[in-house]
């Protein structure tokens, strides 16, 4: 892995749920890990459902393997600059190339 080539800022975020203090609770996105990768979009699709207009965009991060642990739970992350966020689909680590592939579907 070329080290020149991670150039993007990655923030990964975690859903917590906290207390609304009316007896229910919230859904929060709060910063679990930022990271530095080769940033890919591999595809995308559009169709119509139910009348209306859908676009997926599936993203392609590249990064350092053991950057991040293991991810329990629901995480998705942002590209820096960006206000986007894309739900992580898989996460695949690599000891031939020693490296991370993150993949991610654009949340509309």
């Amino acid at each position: 892995m070329n080290p020149g080539k991670l150039n993007t800022r990655v923030i990964i975020k975690q859903f917590n749920n906290s207390s609304d203090g009316y007896g229910g609770v919230t859904n929060t996105l709060t910063t679990y890990s930022t990271i530095w990768a080769n940033v890919k979009q591999i595809d995308g699709e559009k169709s119509s459902k139910y009348g209306q207009r859908e676009t997926k965009t599936n993203v392609e991060l590249l990064c350092r393997a053991e950057t991040i642990d293991q991810l329990p739970g629901e995480y998705v992350f942002q590209i820096d600059g960006s206000s986007d966020n894309y739900r992580i689909n898989n996460v695949f680590e690599s000891e031939f190339k020693y490296i991370t592939k993150i993949t991610g579907t654009k949340i509309e």
